[in-house]
Order: C-alpha cells, then structure tokens, then sequence
C-alpha cells in the first residue's frame, strides 16, 4: 500500500490546479428535491420587501418520482477530479410497491453530468439492484490525488410483513464501494464493521458528501461523517470517519454521545477551517422539537476529524427547520486571494415540522469559518424543500441537489447551477421578522413571538396599534411551545377583528391541524373564522373523535371593529362577540381525557391570520384574513363574562398566571 506521504503531489503539481479543484479537496456537498419540475424563486421573502430571482444557469430534476421508483430522497452531490458531476440518492420502493419509507426496499441510484449538470446520463442503481434489503444515506468523497471514488453507506434488513417499516429489530450497518472511472463503473460492495462501535444499535452515514482536507498535518485526510444510537436506543450521536490512504481503509474517529431525552447531533455536515481544523454542522434530532427554536447544533475538531473539542451547542441566527443541510468551503484567503467564505443550504423557515416547516431553501454564509452566520442570504426556492447538497463545479460555478415537492418537501431531486454573482445579486433577508408576545412571564420563561410572513404591517385600532392582513400572503405563526399546548383543558382565545369582505373565510386563529388531513395530529385543532360568504362567524374544536362547532349568524363584515370570546370549558365551547350571550354547543363526551384531547402530540403552529395549510392549499380554496386583527390572546382557563369583558376593555391583569399569550402588536422587529 502506498503511504500517505508518497501519494501527495510535489507543490508545483498541487498548486498548479485549478481553484475549484483545491475547494473540491476541502469540501463537496449535497442535496435532494422533490417536483416534476424544480419550483422558481419565491418574489415574496420577508415583510415589505421583495425577493430578486435567484438566476440559475442550469436548472432540471435528475430523480423524478414515480419514474424509477416511488420516490427518490436523501441526495448527495460530488465533482470527480475530471470534472464528472455525480448526483446520488435513494431510490424507494420500487412501483410495484408503495410508499417512500426510510427503512424499505431502497436502493441506491446515481446519474451522471458530463456538461455540470445540463444533461444527465442515465440511472445507475450502484446499490441494491439485486435484492430488498434498506440501502440508505449515499456518502461520497472524491480523493483529489487519485481521483477515487469512494461512497460509503449503511444497509439493513426491515420489516416485510406489510406494516409500517421499522428501524427497531433490524441491525445497520456501513459498508464501502468505490470508482476509479468517474463513476462510470464500481466496485463489489465491502462491509465495514469496524465503522459501527461496540455497542452502537443504529447507525448511519452522512448523509450528503465527504470532504478531503487539504492543509495541516492531515492534509490528504477523507472524512465522511455519520452518527449513531446507543444505549439500548437511549442515547445518540455524531462520528466522523477518516481514512488515510484516499479511501481504501477507514475508522472511527471524533465521536460525540448524548441522551436522546435532549439536544443531540443527528446527520453531521463538515468543511475544513482554515486553521486546519474541520467545522461540523448537524441537525438538532432532539425529539421533543417544540422545546427548541434551536434546530441546528455545531462543534469544531481542532485534530483533522481525531477527536471533538467540545460538546456540540445550538447554532444562532441560522433560522430553519428539522432537515439535513450541507456545508460548503467557497473561498480560502490563501488559496483564491478572496476573503475566507462558507456556504450553508437549508431550509429557511423557522418551524419544528419536517413536513409542514421544510420550505424555503436558502443558501447562507459565514466569513469567520463558522462563528458566526449572517442571515442576508439567498433564495433557491420558496416551495416546500427538504434535503440539499452543494458541490463546484469545474466552471466555478456552484450546483445544488435538493428534495422539494407539491404538498411535502421530498420526493423527487431537483438541481441548480448559478455563479457567485448571480448567488450575491439575488441576497435578502432570510430571518423574517416578528412581532412580541407581552405577556410578562416569569424570569428566564421565553415569550412566544410571533413571525410575521408576507406583507403583514402594523396599522391602527383607536389610538393605538394593531396588525392589517391584505389577504394575499399575509399571516402570522406561532412556533409551537409547551404553553400553547390546551390539551384536555378549558381554553380562551379573544381576539379584536375589523373586516368588510363579502366573500370567502377568513381565519382569525387555526391552533393545529387541519381536521382529517394529518394522521399524527388526528384533526386535533381548534379555529375561529370569519365567513362572509355564509354570513357567519365559525369556531370548530377538533379532537380524535371528530368535529364540533358553533356559530353566529353574522360575519361582521361591517367595516368596524369587534371583540369575539371563544371558550372551551368541560364539554362546552362558546363564541360570543362584542359581550353579547354566547352561541354553545357540546362536544362528544368520549371515554377519556384523550378523546377530549386538542392538542396533537406531534409538533405544531398556531396560525393567525391563515390556514395551517397555508401557502399549499388546492387551488381555489385559500383562506387568508384580509382586514385588521389586535389583541390576540390564549388563555389556559374558561374565562367569566365578567373576566372577558375586562379583556375587551384592555386590561392586561386578567388571569395572568393562567395567560399564555398576548399579541398586542405594538411593534415589528
């Protein structure tokens, strides 16, 4: 076996290489998407402005669903050192089956592009093509000295009884093949067992691309990251695994472990700093996600990928949803001459919902190798996205692969192709702004804010502020947290409301889901809306075993403002406006708390001024507040007569231990 020291290139021969070869040995990265065609930029991105297209030099869907397979997810994307674009992914459940599980009959498919991407040669299934085993989370890495390939990934067995995959009960475990031709052909498959650690249940590889360090004492070092449970499933972790001699031997390297009852790094993407240590970005797999807005968690390896230096902690101002994003080195000071610049895609929205939240795919940056990370950014796609990677190209140019889709973020891969320039022409502002929850809490209890999307601005109500909806995009969300949970108990929602539509339903809140439409929320929700067509104004309960609502025959679509109660209190809710009697109804006892249960146990959002399903209703049916709404407030008690009309009359003393939030919309930021 060649050493290490014989296998580097003298310096005249290594730095004669072009630059996006030296970024290729740093870092590649890796991306999936999901719609027949790739969705176009977003125009609206934060309130008030307007976003400028992103302008893509390429743009197409290597992996369509329901072409080879019933979908394709988990993408990775790397640049072979002659300049070969290869895109990977899962693909699931062949058509003679259904569904897109994690854990089923998957294989492992790839294409390739000749010309960066314009064109795709045809599918390769590289893993899996004779047999039914789960092949799952694609993890190349190209050795820029040999131009090997090697992709490392992780199998097992699954449940065929014609339930729900499973992963308990099934070992996984990581294994090896490689290319020497650009991925034109490939080598038989090579277990790895030394790449899962005694006492490791699950574990997996990347997924998305490896990087090859290219500086410091390690320089020529693979590492693809992975991670893994432990514990009989009660604990879990990050790992990174390293190899040498440009991929033909690997091991365990850096390792992290954690309770899974908290934050702990699930589904690691790395790039070399400058330094010659290597930055490591994970997904936060914390289960309970409504405890965190935090859904990114960070460390360094200061020894080339040995060792962690630190327990991994929350990433700021990097705004997004529970989803594998992927790092990319741009520019290194001393290699291009051109300020020291990481790239970062992922989903955008804030949310805890791999579903509902997975949306907007941005590209961020960092000029501190990691610090720090700045939340001006790009636009790829506003529709619902999942997974992305990133790779160079041999143009310099920058290609994307990522999962989006209709009304889920995966499925099909989409992929785009756009310069620097067009990444820096088309920058916005990613974090949306919110407005304060001022409900005085208890020290160190965090407010429940609400983001505000679209165009929603502050106007006017009497003397003082409140929040105007064009009914076109605008809305607000409140990311759900342990006390906006109503559970099995009595509940208030009040709220000030103007409008004068003459048609179509207007929410004023939607706690939730959606009745019928999400088999982990089971149609748990409760709603108030406005319906002028119907001349009504309609509030619903939703909980396992069905529906009940109650009305008032009125819309009050008058132009001038109202005060509307709605209370849950036992088996009784009632919607009453402006101190009038309230309108009730009785809900189906059931046979336990769980059955009067409103709340999913699964993450959610509270909506205001919209829908959850919001902006991915059929078309016809969108159902957005266009008017003024103030003063929305939750309170975990069935407030008195006496109690909500203090509430109509502004006093903020009103059951104050029992309140859960207050928008009093008296500022954006």
């Amino acid at each position: 076996m060649t050493s290490l020291s014989e296998r580097r290139p003298p310096d005249a021969r290594r730095f004669a290489r072009s630059a996006w070869l030296c970024a290729l040995a740093l870092t590649l990265l890796a991306a999936v998407a999901f719609a027949v065609s790739p969705p176009s930029p977003a125009t609206a991105a934060t309130a008030g402005t307007t976003t400028p297209p992103l302008a893509t030099q390429v743009s197409n869907t290597p992996f369509k669903a329901r072409e080879n397979y019933y979908c394709t997810r988990i993408p990775a994307l790397v640049t072979s050192t002659k300049g070969v674009l290869l895109a990977f992914a899962e693909g699931r459940n062949r058509l003679t089956t259904t569904g897109c599980h994690d854990v089923g009959d998957n294989d492992l498919v790839l294409k390739r592009s000749l010309d960066g991407g314009a064109t795709w040669q045809a599918l390769q299934v590289v893993v899996g093509a004779g047999d039914e085993l789960a092949h799952g989370n694609p993890a190349p890495v190209v050795d820029a000295v040999s131009g090997r390939i090697t992709l490392l990934y992780s199998s097992s067995e699954w449940n065929h009884d014609g339930a729900k995959p499973s992963r308990a009960g099934y070992a996984r475990t990581v294994h090896a093949i490689h290319s020497t031709d650009d991925g034109a052909t490939w080598s038989a498959s090579v277990p790895q067992p030394q790449l899962k650690a005694a006492g490791w249940g699950w574990v997996s590889t990347g997924p998305g691309h490896g990087i090859q360090l290219g500086r410091g004492p390690h320089h020529g070092r693979l590492i693809v990251p992975g991670d893994h449970t432990a514990g009989g499933d009660t604990t879990a972790g990050g790992q990174l695994y390293i190899s040498d001699n440009g991929g033909l031997t690997w091991a365990i390297g850096a390792r992290s472990e954690s309770a899974k009852s908290g934050a702990y790094p699930g589904e690691l993407t790395v790039a070399q700093t400058v330094d010659g240590g290597v930055y490591v970005n994970a997904r936060n797999s914390e289960p309970t996600r409504c405890l965190t807005n935090e859904h990114r968690l960070e460390t360094v390896s200061p020894d080339g990928g040995d060792s962690f230096a630190a327990p991994f902690t929350p990433v700021a101002n990097l705004d997004t949803s529970p989803v594998f994003g992927s790092l990319l080195r741009l520019h290194a000071q001393d290699q291009d001459a051109k300020p020291n610049r990481l790239l970062y895609s992922g989903a955008s929205r804030l949310g805890p919902s791999p579903l509902e939240d997975r949306r907007e795919l941005a590209i961020r940056s960092s000029y501190d190798e990691g610090k720090t990370w700045r939340t001006v950014g790009t636009l790829v796609s506003a529709a619902r996205t999942g997974y992305s990677d990133l790779t160079l190209l041999p143009s310099g140019s920058i290609g994307i692969l990522y999962e989006t889709a209709g009304n889920i973020p995966h499925g099909n891969v989409a992929f785009g192709a756009f310069t620097e320039q067009a990444m820096q022409d088309s920058e916005t502002e990613l974090r949306r702004p919110r407005t304060g929850d001022t409900h005085v809490r208890a020290a160190g209890e965090a407010g429940n804010h609400a983001i505000v999307h679209g165009g929603a601005r502050l106007g006017t109500r009497h003397d003082g502020v409140a929040m105007e909806f064009d009914g076109q995009d605008d809305y607000l969300r409140l990311v759900c947290s342990p006390s906006l949970r109503v559970d099995d108990k009595d509940f208030t929602v009040t709220a000030w409301f103007r409008h004068s539509a003459a048609t179509g339903t207007l929410p004023i809140i939607w706690a939730y889901g959606m009745p019928g439409t999400d088999p982990l929320k089971k149609g748990r929700h409760f709603s108030v809306r406005a319906e002028p067509g119907g001349n009504l104004l309609r509030a619903t309960v939703g909980t396992d075993i069905g529906s009940t609502e109650v009305t008032l025959p009125s819309s009050y679509n008058d132009g001038t403002w109202h005060h509307v109660v709605f209370t849950r209190q036992g088996l009784t809710i009632g919607l009453a406006v402006d101190g009038q009697p309230a309108a009730t109804a009785t809900m189906p006892a059931g046979n336990s708390a769980a059955d009067r249960n409103v709340t999913p146990a699964a993450e959610f959002n509270i909506h205001i001024g919209a829908r959850p399903d919001f902006p991915n209703q059929p078309a016809g049916v969108a159902q957005l507040f266009h008017g003024t709404l103030d003063d929305v407030r939750l309170f975990r008690t069935a407030l008195t007569d006496a109690e909500a009309a203090r509430v109509k009359a502004g006093a903020l003393d009103v059951a104050t231990d029992r309140e859960k939030l207050r928008l009093g919309f008296t500022t954006i930021w």
